[in-house]
């Protein structure tokens, strides 16, 4: 047994064993489902592996490309930024392939002046520090100090909020501008405004790498963890479980949790209530994927996707790939959805919606579905707390009594892209060895 324990198999719990590994520290690692990825995991569409999240990889994404190079130096393709939306009856269309100088009118005409102006200085402070990119940083922790009261639609506008916020708002975090707050924008920004690509295999080859080429972890699927005891006397930390149905308790010298904050907020209801409690304050929406696969081109190369406003439950439709333009990856996300899309919702009425949403902007009607693959995940997307930053201190403080025996990471420390999580699992796991 090693000494350390992983909890969760997601991408951060990913991150943080291979941070672990790097320090030739073993680790078991323990996911309550039959396999590891969590919210990034994939299935095979026609005999082809597709990835419901996480599969467009940014160009600052460092760390993240670190380990793809660890372990195989797997190849990219490019994706490109390629999107459009419906104001005033109006197709607009904003691609990075495209003049920059185009883009930029189209972003003050989405934004309108007060909203540009509003907007202007954090993209600026973004594109000149990426550190300020992410949760918690010193730029937007003075942004929510003064504006957290408040949330981003009350922050940019309306005409900003309905065009350009909510488009990022309800595609990275599952909500509304009015459910978001300035102080957590900058983790949305640095996402929005890096460029992209994807692995030519997809994220199931590099999970599959690491699955089967690491040589210090030990993977313990179908585990599912309910309780976290710290002993004080020993400093140690019991896991309690169930290992394929059958209640089991395992002793480790540390653990690091890395679970959303709503997943693990239960393992601490008895043994710290007040961490439970933070850990509840994270906010987390539901969303609902559906890649589908027609017989002839849904897109055209210069039109590769759209997003829509909050009157539809469809927030956003696009070509899975720059070239893949029959295979339609449909996410269903905000306020609406939440409605209409539930965890019991048949799979064909909801991509029956989206077709009907699509249909007058691109090529579905008469155009014969090969096949699909869904997916509902609830907890799915964060999208954190007001004054987060100040959350996150408390969560800190409270630690504190576990003697450095227990860390956290997760998708609501630094931000829920990839490289967020990976930047998270690295501090964690510096602060849980070296303290």
């Amino acid at each position: 047994m090693a000494e350390i324990a992983v909890i969760g198999g997601g991408i951060s719990g990913i991150a943080a064993a291979y941070y672990l590994n790097q320090h030739n520290i073993d680790v078991d690692l323990f996911d309550a489902a039959e396999s590891i990825g969590g919210r990034i995991g994939s299935e095979v569409l026609d005999g082809r592996t597709v990835d419901f999240g996480g599969k467009n990889i940014g160009r600052n994404y460092r760390r993240f490309r670190c380990f793809v190079k660890d372990y195989g130096n797997l190849p990219f393709e490019q994706f490109g930024f390629n999107t459009s939306q419906v104001v005033g009856g109006r197709v607009i269309k904003i691609s990075k392939e495209k003049a920059k100088l185009r883009n930029l009118m189209r972003l003050v005409y989405l934004c309108g002046l007060k909203g540009f102006f509003k907007l202007y200085p954090l993209v600026k402070a973004v594109k000149g520090d990426h550190e300020q990119g992410v949760l918690n940083s010193d730029f937007f922790n003075s942004i929510a100090e003064q504006n957290d009261h408040g949330s981003l639609s009350v922050f940019f506008g309306e005409r900003c909020s309905q065009h350009v916020v909510r488009p990022v708002t309800v595609r990275m975090n599952g909500a509304e501008p009015e459910e978001c707050y300035p102080g957590n924008f900058g983790s949305n920004l640095a996402l929005a405004l890096d460029s992209y690509e994807q692995l030519q295999g997809g994220m199931s080859s590099l999970i599959q790498a690491f699955y089967t080429g690491t040589q210090h972890t030990r993977f313990f699927t179908g585990y599912d963890v309910e309780r976290l005891a710290f002993d004080p006397a020993s400093s140690k930390v019991v896991i309690k479980g169930f290992n394929k149905g059958k209640s089991e308790e395992l002793t480790y010298k540390k653990v690091m949790l890395a679970l959303p904050a709503s997943k693990a907020a239960p393992l601490f209801e008895h043994s710290n209530p007040k961490l439970s409690e933070l850990l509840e304050k994270v906010t987390y929406y539901p969303v609902a994927v559906a890649v589908v696969q027609y017989q002839n081109d849904v897109f055209k190369h210069d039109h590769r996707a759209m997003v829509f406003d909050r009157t539809s439950p469809l927030s956003n439709a696009g070509a899975y790939g720059i070239n893949d333009l029959s295979l339609v990856r449909y996410t269903f996300s905000g306020d609406k959805a939440r409605k209409m899309i539930l965890s019991g919702t048949n799979p064909e009425k909801a991509i029956s919606i989206a077709e009907k949403t699509i249909e007058d902007y691109f090529n579905v009607k008469g155009n014969s579905k090969h096949n699909y693959v869904y997916k509902y995940l609830d907890p799915g997307l964060c999208a954190y707390s007001p004054y987060h930053y100040k959350l996150l201190q408390k969560m800190h403080g409270t630690l504190d009594t576990f003697h450095n025996s227990i860390g956290l990471t997760g998708d609501y420390w630094r931000g829920a892209s990839i490289e967020a999580c990976f930047r998270s699992a690295e501090e964690a796991v510096q602060k849980l060895i070296h303290k």
